[in-house]
């Protein structure tokens, strides 16, 4: 008879309609799947009672309501993974004297003060960061524990097939920019006014497209895409997926730095970086679409190179093996200040 498994215990909650659909609510159940692959561990995910459930196909969570913890109990033998504002669950004494190891994932703006994760930093846990500037930020920081540098990833068999006819010049994603995304929009549009050779303009805007599936379809119409992501003021990003799912679906990138995605958004090899001003990312649409071929192709053919350093299958192995590690790393308690 097999031994049962430990339990790595999630903790989950939303209570507005996009609520599991986010980046970030990918990654961690993406790391949930990931964990069904231990020899030694299960996943098992305990819903907040204030999570609110709605009729919402984009939740990545949907699938496992019916499979949910009743009550968040934890056991001794138990490693949590918490992300975000999960560390809520736990009382002020657990947070500073967790009552099992901790994996956390934690962002650059978490540094910020005004951050409402902020605080969580003091508190020891086993930080996973996924850029390399990332690291080094929350190690100058000063968090509690030790970081792990584990990149973003892409399952590359939901992405679909390169479109050899697209029907857009130009898609701006704008989701976290809208103002921004409809200006660009306005500036291009006013160009085709005076020229035969119209360009072809799509922007996206709140509200979400239904299903994360639906938005890598819209970003497959495009020949080129101008992602507008978190810019520095506003925490910036901890990895930045789009724009790497772009480069994957060899599209040509236009994209600003924002903090994660430093290590794949390289400037004038992989994508275009402009400064984060209307008419900076303007002008590189400009510059996208007077591309020569040649340049063009080889920044593409770059993007897709790098995109092929981050499949999931990376990430998987990555995070088992922290998993695998986190009773040795927990117990070294050098590494951690308790009760702060």
């Amino acid at each position: 008879m097999a031994a049962k498994k430990r339990r790595v215990l999630f903790h989950r909650s939303w209570a507005k309609f996009n609520g599991g659909t986010s980046g970030g609510q990918l990654k961690v159940r993406d790391a949930f799947e990931h964990f069904k692959h231990s020899p030694v561990f299960e996943p098992r995910v305990y819903f907040g009672k204030e999570t609110v459930w709605f009729d919402n196909p984009g939740n990545v969570w949907l699938p496992y309501r019916a499979e949910a913890e009743p009550a968040w109990e934890v056991r001794p033998d138990d490693v949590l993974f918490l992300a975000g504002r999960d560390w809520a669950v736990l009382s002020p004494e657990e947070r500073a004297h967790p009552p099992a190891p901790v994996l956390n994932i934690a962002q650059p703006r978490h540094t910020n003060p005004d951050d409402p994760r902020h605080n969580y930093l003091k508190y020891p846990a086993i930080r996973i960061v996924k850029s390399s500037l990332g690291k080094k930020i929350l190690e100058d920081y000063g968090v509690n524990g030790p970081v792990y540098l584990i990149p973003d990833t892409i399952d590359m068999s939901l992405l679909p097939p390169p479109n050899l006819q697209p029907d857009l010049d130009v898609l701006i994603v704008g989701l976290k920019n809208a103002e921004m995304a409809l200006a660009l929009q306005r500036k291009l549009q006013r160009r085709n006014f005076w020229r035969r050779n119209k360009i072809r303009v799509g922007v996206q805007i709140p509200p979400k497209l239904p299903t994360r599936q639906d938005f890598l379809e819209l970003v497959n119409r495009a020949r080129i895409v101008a992602y507008l992501p978190l810019d520095a003021e506003r925490g910036a990003e901890g990895f930045y997926l789009p724009a790497l799912e772009g480069m994957a679906m060899e599209k040509l990138v236009v994209c600003p730095f924002a903090v994660g995605n430093i290590d794949f958004c390289i400037p004038g090899q992989t994508c275009l970086q402009p400064e984060y001003t209307v008419q900076s990312i303007y002008r590189a649409i400009l510059e996208a679409l007077k591309m020569p071929e040649q340049q063009r192709q080889e920044m593409i053919r770059n993007g897709k190179a790098i995109s092929n350093n981050h499949r999931i299958e990376q990430e998987q192995k990555a995070l088992l093996d922290l998993l695998h590690q986190a009773d040795e790393i927990w117990h070294q308690k050098h590494l951690f200040q308790f009760g702060r």
